[in-house]
């Protein structure tokens, strides 16, 4: 039998060496995540309680994976801290209910300018949670 050599030019190695890059390059960006969306802004919220719906402001700001804000409620302003994982958010702030303190936490799932899930009434109940990116304010 005989076995007849072909060496290769310089431009089909070339080639070759092109088409491994690329193909290298899609696997990577494939197994690479991609990153959470942020949550930062001010949102339009509204949870049901057991004395009936409460619509609020909430001011959301992110650094890396941690959340930070605040809850406007009509009865004054409450510092929340939480976490982003993926497209979860959650969060807890702290109230005050018949004298005592009260944590809330919110799980949701955000999708773009919207959010929903639920709220843990410290660990007592759960109920409905929803909000709505308010559109940033459009320069004059």
């Amino acid at each position: 039998m005989n076995v007849v050599y072909t060496p290769q030019t310089h431009s089909t190695r070339s080639f070759t060496v092109k088409r491994l890059l690329i193909a290298a390059a899609l696997v990577f960006a494939a197994s690479t995540p991609v990153a959470a969306q942020s949550v930062a802004g001010t949102w339009n919220a509204t949870m049901t309680t057991p004395g009936g719906t409460s619509d609020f402001k909430i001011l959301l700001r992110t650094s890396g994976d941690s959340v930070s804000g605040t809850v406007f409620r009509q009865t004054g302003e409450v510092p929340l801290r939480g976490f982003m994982k993926g497209d979860s958010l959650h969060f807890t702030y702290t109230i005050v209910y018949g004298e005592q303190p009260f944590p809330l936490t919110i799980h949701v799932k955000v999708t773009g300018d919207a959010m929903s899930g639920v709220v843990d009434f410290d660990g007592k109940a759960e109920e409905p949670f929803s909000a709505k990116r308010q559109p940033a304010a459009k320069p004059d």
